[in-house]
């Protein structure tokens, strides 16, 4: 959290702009252009909204012109900056646009004009195998175009040799992300629900220095291996054999969850909060941009479920049946499977039950 909270300090110290982007929108871009990366989306809503319980921010995203049925993040996120109390000062906006990111779009248009800063949308193609290279050369048009405007407003060129720059810095935050993910498969799991969505919720913008982010991440790595040596280390868990669950979806501003689950005889083994991000290692050899734009139109975020490669399937610790190893899965037999699976086992009905009737009573304790 520590990271989250000095975020403004080295900003100042830096003395580069900073560029908004939306929560799954490329890192690497922004940084080959000499600026740095701010996720306001998950850092204002983190700060305003979870510390500091302010949510009365929304009434000011709500006289922005924004709709109350928008997602609460970005309520909070508009909310703080048109109101001027964002936490880390914006020069820009900047972000990936999909068939699926109005409220992004409309978000980030309000508060470019709320604030006077520049903006600038590009697209990013749903994946499909069957238009690869239509995808790859108009992915690799928008990118050319997006550095030119980045190029205009930080004075840096961006030259295949810089975005490979980006490119190895972030591969190696990728590469630290992928191997504390590995450990969750571990028994037991060595770090908490929350811990995990917080090291996971960091790679979306890089905390505005990318070195340090890398040095935490080794410093977590050696403390996880540390836990898996000596078991009592790891406190939270109140079952011998805890259901193991993977969370999907929608973010949640209530923290809690993560303990809810662990107290309730749960265990978090994954989240898919910000996969898209670093998914896999981007191509360092070869042309910089067309390696950027392939992994770009690979993204988790970008793909349809039936298109989604069998690394990204939610791992089960019992075998998975043949169909579900099948790139297209016939989604009858994986739900009739499915349900059978959670029927025949007693403790998922026993964790849900649990997590709800935790849930209501917190619920109606906020509301007396």
């Amino acid at each position: 959290m520590s990271l989250f909270l000095s975020s403004a300090e080295r900003v100042k110290k830096s003395g580069k702009k900073v560029v908004a982007k939306g929560p799954l929108s490329p890192v690497d871009p922004i940084y080959a252009a000499g600026a740095l990366a701010y996720d306001p989306y998950t850092h204002e809503t983190i700060i305003h909204a979870v510390m500091n319980e302010n949510i009365s921010m929304t009434n000011h995203a709500l006289d922005a012109g924004l709709s109350p049925d928008f997602n609460p993040w970005n309520l909070i996120m508009v909310g703080a900056v048109v109101s001027g109390k964002n936490e880390v000062p914006i020069d820009a906006y900047s972000t990936a646009c999909g068939c699926s990111d109005d409220q992004i779009k409309k978000s980030w248009q309000v508060m470019a004009e709320a604030t006077g800063g520049p903006s600038y949308f590009w697209e990013a193609p749903r994946f499909d195998a069957e238009s690869e290279k239509w995808a790859i050369d108009f992915l690799i048009a928008e990118l050319e175009q997006m550095f030119r405007w980045l190029t205009s407003h930080t004075g840096q060129k961006v030259t295949d040799e810089t975005v490979r720059n980006a490119v190895r810095q972030g591969n190696r935050l990728r590469q630290d992300l992928l191997e504390i993910t590995q450990l969750l498969s571990s028994k037991p799991v060595p770090i908490s629900g929350l811990e995990y969505y917080m090291t996971q919720a960091m790679i979306g913008d890089y905390t505005q220095d990318p070195e340090l982010l890398h040095q935490q991440y080794k410093i977590l790595l050696s403390e996880l291996k540390t836990r898996m040596d000596q078991p009592a280390v790891v406190t939270r868990l109140t079952s011998r054999k805890p259901l193991r669950i993977y969370l999907m979806g929608e973010e949640t501003q209530e923290f809690g969850l993560f303990n809810i689950i662990e107290d309730c005889g749960g265990v978090l083994v994954g989240c898919d909060t910000r996969l898209s991000l670093y998914y896999e290692l981007i191509k360092e050899d070869g042309a910089a941009i067309e390696n950027l734009a392939r992994w770009i139109w690979k993204m988790p975020a970008s793909r349809s479920v039936n298109s989604m490669p069998s690394w990204i399937s939610v791992r089960r610790c019992e075998k998975r049946p043949s169909f579900m190893n099948n790139s297209r899965p016939k989604r009858r037999a994986l739900s009739r499977w499915s349900n059978s699976r959670r029927r025949s086992n007693p403790r998922f009905a026993s964790v849900r039950r649990k997590c709800a009737n935790s849930w209501r009573n917190r619920k109606r304790s906020n509301a007396k």
